[in-house]
C-alpha cells in the first residue's frame, strides 16, 4: 500500500470512529432525553449488535453467498436522518419505505419522532427478525412500523408516499433496476437518494425501459455520513 493511500485509509477510519462517538453523544442528548421509549429501543439495538456488528453480519452473508443480492452494509447517522426528515418535510401523514433498512435504527427514529408509518425493507433475516421482535413488544409500534425481508428491487412500493434509499454503493445497473420498480409508484411520490440523482442515471443509461421515467429534483443538500459528506437528493416522481 502506498504511503498516501495508507494515510487516506487511516483518515477515513479515524473520522468514522470519531463520528460514531459524536453521533452517539448527540443521540443521547437530542433524542434519548426527549423520548424514553426510543432510547430503550435504540439501546436494545445497540446491545444486540455490540459483539457481532451489523457490518460483520452483512459481510458473512456476502461471503457465504446465502443472500447474493445483499449489498455492503452502510448506516445513516441519526443526526442525518433527522436532517433528511426536516428537508423532506416528513409528517405523520406519510408512509415511508426505507430500502435496505439494516438494523432498523432510522426506521424506529422516524416512527418515534415524526409519527409517520414506516416499512423497512431488508434482506438479512438477522436484522428483520430482531427488529420485528422489538415491534411486537410495543402497541404503538405495531400500528406504525413493520419490517419485511424482501428484495427492494421487487418490493411493492405503491403504498409509499416517501421512499428513502441510502444505497450509495450500488452500481448503475442496480440503480436502473430500482428505477424500474419505482416506476410503478404513484405520481408525486417523493424519493430520497444519497450521492446521486435518479435523473442522472436515467440520462446516462442505455436501457430503453427506464428512458421515459422522470423525476423532479425539488431539493439538494449536503449531509454527513460516517465516511464523509455528500449530497442528498429529494425528488418527486413525474411520470
Amino acid at each position: 500500500m502506498k504511503l498516501s493511500n495508507f494515510f487516506d485509509f487511516f483518515y477515513v477510519v479515524l473520522r468514522s470512529r470519531l463520528f460514531h462517538i459524536v453521533d452517539f453523544c448527540a443521540t443521547v442528548y437530542k433524542f434519548y432525553l426527549r423520548n424514553r421509549k426510543f432510547a430503550k429501543t435504540d439501546l436494545a439495538i445497540i446491545s444486540e449488535y455490540w459483539l457481532d456488528s451489523p457490518f460483520a453480519i452483512s459481510k458473512r452473508y456476502l461471503q457465504l453467498k446465502l443472500e447474493p443480492d445483499v449489498y455492503q452494509y452502510g448506516e445513516t447517522p441519526l443526526l442525518t436522518i433527522e436532517k433528511i426528515a426536516q428537508e423532506a418535510h416528513i409528517t405523520e401523514h406519510d408512509c415511508v419505505f426505507e430500502l435496505g433498512c439494516g438494523t432498523g435504527r432510522c426506521a424506529f427514529w422516524l416512527t418515534y419522532f415524526t409519527s409517520c408509518r414506516v416499512v423497512g425493507i431488508e434482506q438479512i433475516p438477522d436484522f428483520t427478525d430482531f427488529s420485528n421482535q422489538l415491534v411486537h413488544k410495543d402497541e404503538f409500534l405495531q400500528k406504525k412500523i413493520r419490517f419485511l425481508r424482501e428484495d427492494f428491487f421487487l418490493t411493492d412500493l405503491t403504498q409509499a408516499t416517501i421512499i428513502y434509499c441510502y444505497g450509495s454503493k450500488m452500481n448503475d445497473e442496480q440503480i436502473e433496476s430500482l428505477i424500474l420498480n419505482m416506476g410503478k409508484t404513484q405520481l408525486g411520490t417523493i424519493i430520497i437518494t444519497v450521492s446521486y440523482s435518479l435523473n442522472e442515471i436515467i440520462l446516462a443509461s442505455k436501457n430503453y425501459a427506464i428512458s421515459k421515467e422522470r423525476f423532479l429534483i425539488i431539493k439538494r443538500f449536503e449531509a454527513d455520513f460516517f465516511w464523509g459528506k455528500t449530497s442528498v437528493f429529494v425528488q418527486k416522481k413525474l411520470t
